[in-house]
């Protein structure tokens, strides 16, 4: 199964502007907004906002998400096409999480879901 795109996500310093410079500024439709996260509307695509302070990933986007089956076999691939796993497989609540740099030097997250039934994914 291909890999599905999900959002662009952008690293930001302080969600709550980022959300009132995309609503009111663009008038895009705000989908949800904490604190720490937040999805935009942009006509069908996903602008989805993650708190970083100056030392964890501020400007360091944008970063393109998806969704995949087997992070392992997704990451084996990737690797063999040159992309470098940045830090290591994490496994929170909402499925194991993976962060690859493309040969470019892009960011990509990749997320293997939990199980249906463990916590929802963003």
């Amino acid at each position: 199964m291909a890999a599905q795109f999900k959002h662009i996500m952008l690293m930001v310093p302080d969600v709550m502007a980022s959300v009132k410079f995309y609503s009111e500024g663009l008038g895009l439709k705000v989908r949800m907004a904490s604190p720490g996260w937040a999805e935009i509307d942009a006509d069908g695509t996903t602008i989805a906002l993650h708190a970083a302070g100056e030392t964890n990933g501020a400007g360091s986007s944008p970063i393109l998400s998806f969704h995949v089956e087997d992070i392992q076999a997704t990451l084996e691939t990737l690797e063999a096409q040159g992309g470098k796993l940045e830090g290591r497989i994490r496994e929170p609540a909402f499925g194991k999480v993976a962060a690859v740099r493309t040969p470019d030097g892009h960011l990509v997250s990749l997320l293997q879901p939990a199980p249906v039934g463990a916590v929802a994914a963003h």
